[in-house]
């Protein structure tokens, strides 16, 4: 019973890495390229300073710990000097990224305007029942397509250049708090999968009642001087009407959901910043660490949760970023199913 969506899902992820290769593939790849390794390069270069901010910051509590003021001054002119270069880098890895973003939905949208148009799509889905809203599906799944897929891809790079970069850290300190951050960081995301998982199907239809109360109200727009000739307002205002409860009544699960999963993501974070104090902290008293140790922890542990827990950070974007996919891999399956539409490995 689950295997048409398990295939429908697999369908859509074999499109999105086949978007990417023809993307890297194209005029624009070699470019795109150069983007992707400027990239990672300031990507490495981030974590880099993240691992030095954590050991400048350590010492520099603990220098104001032990009442060291030559220590105190040193490491406050390593701690600018660590953020200046952190600055720099996080404004370039975010500038860098946004380009490569538009470079990619520059190229996908023109190239499936252009299907769209030359293969006389328009003419086929103008009568589709099962794939509405090819617009919506062209312009604004589009441009969530390129910029989540760019920046879930960054994520999962930088949280695996996070997880080799302060494991070692943090292990260093406390293999115990360590082994608390792997376990926490798994049990939280099981359990946001759970309670999180009708939101892919929520967002999904709530993009599409969208789309259709705006195609509504334009197609009020197109024929107003008929609707006024004829007088069926009352009819055009129900429609509209029907249109928005559909909406707001998605919404409302959309909302009810978000709540729910908000009770468990928000407890989940405040402990966060309780854990590595209650382990390192009694270190400490018993002498077996210096006080700067305690801070240390907690960035750290921070830190390595974050990169462990993207599934419960960013859930909901995920969702609806799986929705997106669905629907233009919707849109591409019907667009091949006519005599005149390329084969799937000439897909978007």
């Amino acid at each position: 019973m689950n295997e048409p969506k398990v295939s429908k899902r697999l369908q859509a992820f074999r499109r999105l890495i086949g978007a990417i290769r023809n993307f890297l593939k194209s005029p624009v790849g070699g470019k795109a390229r150069l983007l992707l390794a400027a990239l990672l390069l300031l990507m490495l270069g981030i974590n880099g300073m993240n691992v030095a901010n954590s050991y400048v910051g350590r010492y520099f509590m603990s220098a104001i710990e032990s009442r060291d003021t030559a220590g105190f001054v040193r490491f406050a002119w390593l701690y600018v000097a660590v953020f200046a270069g952190s600055t720099l880098t996080g404004v370039l890895f975010r500038f860098t990224e946004e380009r490569l973003g538009l470079l990619w939905r520059d190229w996908l949208t023109r190239r499936i305007t252009g299907i769209y148009i030359d293969r006389q799509l328009y003419l086929h889905f103008a009568g589709e029942d099962e794939v509405s809203n090819p617009d919506q599906r062209m312009t604004e799944d589009v441009k969530q397509l390129t910029t989540s897929t760019l920046s879930f891809v960054l994520m999962m790079l930088n949280g695996t250049l996070t997880v080799l970069s302060f494991s070692g850290v943090l292990w260093a300190i406390s293999p115990k708090l360590f082994l608390i951050a792997v376990l926490y960081a798994l049990g939280g995301s099981a359990l946001t999968i759970w309670l999180g998982r009708p939101l892919i199907r929520l967002n999904y239809r709530q993009s599409d009642f969208e789309a259709d109360f705006r195609s509504e109200l334009i197609r009020t727009r197109e024929d107003g001087n008929e609707i006024a000739a004829s007088g069926s307002e009352q009819r055009v205002r129900e429609r509209l009407t029907a249109r928005i409860d559909g909406l707001v009544s998605n919404l409302r699960h959309i909302i009810s959901v978000n709540r729910n999963l908000s009770f468990f993501t928000t407890g989940y974070n405040y402990l966060i910043q309780l854990i590595p104090v209650l382990i390192v902290a009694p270190m400490f008293i018993q002498r077996q660490v210096e006080f700067g140790v305690i801070g240390q922890s907690a960035m750290a542990f921070v830190t390595l949760l974050g990169a462990f827990s993207l599934v419960i950070t960013q859930f909901q974007a995920i969702s609806s970023y799986a929705s997106v996919v669905a629907r233009l891999g919707e849109f591409v399956s019907h667009a091949e199913k006519r005599d005149r539409i390329a084969p799937p490995d000439e897909s978007p």
